[in-house]
């Protein structure tokens, strides 16, 4: 690849082997590349692409974004004319906000570039520029910039190659002097900028690397491959928008954008009375999923959004006496200052609320958050469906005196199961020694039926990237703090997932099973105290 000459303009420049003709294709593209003509044909991950969305323009988080013109060094680019809608664009400058090179020991761009291309998923289209105010300093910095993604392409095979070639656009100018909302966005907040394959505005988040502590800043340094991990959330989107688009379900709005908090931890609690189907409907579903929003009560993220990842409940009232809700329903933890929407299966529970009609639910968040709650039932053609939910324990103070707490519960197994399931929300908290616990402490959880051990061991506590490597299952990525360590059991900006294990083997149906429960660390009862087990527990029957 030739080295362009940045030091009068960017139109000189040239990105691989193109010559100004951008409708080339890549041999075997099944996904598309900038210039291909947009079809209806399905991507390789097998979603049906998009069509381009005329809009207003609007620089604000999660608009859909409006048709651009942006000058790069292959001429002027349309968006809408590059549009395939399986791509995620990535607009990424050469000093984000946060990435101030007087600030840090080396350049965002001097380092992880490799990192960065090896993380991309292949849909992924870059636009990189410059926010340098003069052209020789633009020059400059798209020199560093030009050299690293050139190293990294020399080390790729012929194909790899030609592929990214086809996907980089370079942009001429001054970056904040682009047009409409990517000049806005990339101004301010200043991280950088995506546009989704449902062509919604987000921006890039913190790129901060949990192995780069720098002492004199109190904080981590950046590394640009933590971008990646914005498309590889974009392409999860997806997947799950077309999910809830094709799954048939009723949904029952529970809360709108409805603006809560409890910031003197009063405990108090918003509540709803909804109206559910009625118990002959709801004996038709085999499903049910929660899907929460949780948005920041202003405009923007950081500084807008809740600075801490907390603990945030959903409960369900009792059906006879509507004013007790001890009854925990969902768990989620919140993220660092960034919005997020949660979807996850919660079927086990729907014995809970299998009689229908006018419920109760309440929730609780300390920060103020902007809530919009969903529950969706449908039928998905399982082989059983959940009738019987009975609770088994709860948690509590994670300390030498922990089992103690927890006494055998008998429980009749329905004539007619076909199926016995243990439900378990498990997470643990606190940080105390030795181990950190129960945060960043694998445990373990041993449920005994009729004196079998069946094993919840909560192990990714602790680890570097264990939070950063579940972004394709929905963690909200690059947040802006300490997101990317595993925890016991939870993730920032995650829920606590419902998990099931199959128990059918252990029972027998028309007669009672025996259920025990104890908890350990290293295999031994935590020897201090200060830490904490947050469970709730069922036994499933199904038919």
């Amino acid at each position: 690849m030739l080295s362009p000459l940045f030091a009068l303009s960017l139109t000189l420049l040239a990105c691989g082997d193109k010559d100004g003709d951008d409708t080339a294709t890549t041999p075997g593209d099944d996904t598309g590349t900038p210039g291909t003509t947009p079809n209806t044909e399905p991507c390789d991950d097998g979603l049906a692409r998009r069509t381009w969305t005329d809009a207003e323009d609007s620089e604000a988080l999660f608009a859909t974004a409006a048709d651009l013109t942006i000058e790069t060094d292959v001429g002027d680019v349309v968006l809408s004319e590059i549009w395939d809608g399986c791509d995620v664009f990535l607009f990424l400058q050469d000093e984000p906000a946060q990435a101030d090179a007087d600030q840090w020991p080396k350049h965002l761009w001097e380092r992880d570039v490799d990192d960065l291309f090896a993380a991309l998923p292949p849909n992924t289209v870059l636009f990189l520029g410059s926010n340098e105010n003069t052209e020789d300093a633009r020059a400059e910095a798209l020199e560093l910039m030009w050299d690293e993604v050139d190293d990294v392409l020399d080390d790729m095979s012929d194909e790899d190659r030609a592929w990214w070639e086809s996907r980089i656009y370079w942009i001429d100018g001054r970056y904040q002097s682009q047009d409409g909302w990517l000049g806005d966005t990339i101004d301010n907040p200043g991280w950088g900028t995506v546009l989704d394959r449902n062509q919604q505005i987000r921006y890039v988040g913190s790129y901060a690397d949990p192995g780069r502590y720098l002492s004199s800043a109190g904080w981590f340094e950046p590394n640009v491959s933590m971008a990646a991990n914005e498309a590889v959330y974009a392409n999860y989107l997806a997947q799950r928008d077309a999910r809830l688009a094709a799954d048939g379900a009723t949904v029952v709005t529970v809360w709108d954008e409805t603006v809560m908090a409890d910031p003197h931890w009063a405990g108090t609690r918003t509540y709803v009375d909804v109206e559910l189907p009625d118990a002959a409907t709801m004996a038709g579903f085999d499903t049910l999923e929660f899907d929460l929003t949780m948005n920041c009560d202003g405009d923007g993220e950081y500084g807008t959004c809740p600075a801490w990842d907390y603990l945030v409940y959903l409960y369900l009232c009792d059906e006879d006496d509507p004013d007790s809700c001890n009854t925990e329903f969902g768990r989620w933890i919140t993220t660092y200052h960034r919005a997020g929407r949660f979807v996850h299966d919660a079927s086990a529970l729907l014995p809970l609320i299998q009689s229908g009609g006018t419920r109760r639910l309440a929730f609780y968040t300390t920060q103020t958050y902007v809530i919009s709650l969903d529950l969706r039932l449908s039928n998905q053609g399982k082989e059983t469906r959940p009738t019987q939910a009975t609770w088994l324990f709860g948690g509590g103070a994670f300390d030498v005196n922990y089992n103690s707490l927890f006494e055998p519960v008998e429980v009749e197994i329905p004539a007619g199961a076909t199926k016995v399931e243990l439900a378990t929300v498990i997470s643990g908290h606190g940080q105390v020694s030795p181990g950190t616990c129960a945060e960043f402490c694998n445990t373990e959880h041993h449920f005994y039926v009729n004196g079998t051990d069946n094993v919840r061991e909560l192990d990714n506590a602790g680890t570097e990237f264990g939070c950063m490597d579940m972004v394709d299952e929905g963690v909200i990525p690059n947040q802006y703090g300490t997101w990317w360590y595993g925890r016991s059991g939870w993730c920032p900006g995650w829920q606590v997932p419902v998990v099931t294990i199959d128990v059918t083997d252990q029972v027998t149906p028309g007669q009672v099973a025996t259920f025990d429960y104890e908890g350990f660390r290293n295999g031994e009862p935590y020897e201090t105290g200060g830490a904490n087990i947050v469970m709730s527990s069922w036994v499933v029957s199904h038919e």
